[in-house]
């Protein structure tokens, strides 16, 4: 029995991915990021995929029916987006939390900043 291919995410529908997760970024509403995360989800589950990379970012599917996680593939350190320098902590603040990966001495924070730029930083418990 030969292989099912299934088809890769056409340009469009990349690109309905990248406006999702920017919408949500330039907003920063609770309904534009369960918008994001239905939208991304609905996206992977189109092409039966799990996983799907950008340049910035990783969209993965959870084991929750229509969620998904935005992980970043660029990390800093310092406490301000390296590309705008907008503060990262702070209630002002126009940097958000994606996604955390909690590990045993850290935590892997994925932040999305207003400016469109999505990057990971290690945070270690004080």
């Amino acid at each position: 029995m030969p292989a099912k291919i299934y088809p890769f995410p056409t340009i469009e529908d990349q690109e309905v991915i990248r406006t999702a997760v920017k919408v949500f970024l330039t907003t920063q509403t609770g309904v534009a990021r369960n918008r994001m995360l239905r939208t991304i989800r609905a996206v992977l589950d189109h092409y039966r995929i799990s996983r799907f990379g950008f340049s910035d970012y990783i969209v993965e599917t959870t084991r929750m029916p229509g969620l998904c996680t935005v992980k970043a593939r660029s990390f800093v350190s310092g406490q301000t987006c390296p590309w705008c320098g907008e503060v990262l902590y702070g209630l002002r603040s126009k940097v958000r939390i994606l996604n955390i990966q909690e590990r045993r001495n850290y935590d892997l924070v994925t932040y999305g900043c207003r400016c469109g730029k999505v990057f990971a930083k290690y945070e270690y418990p004080e």
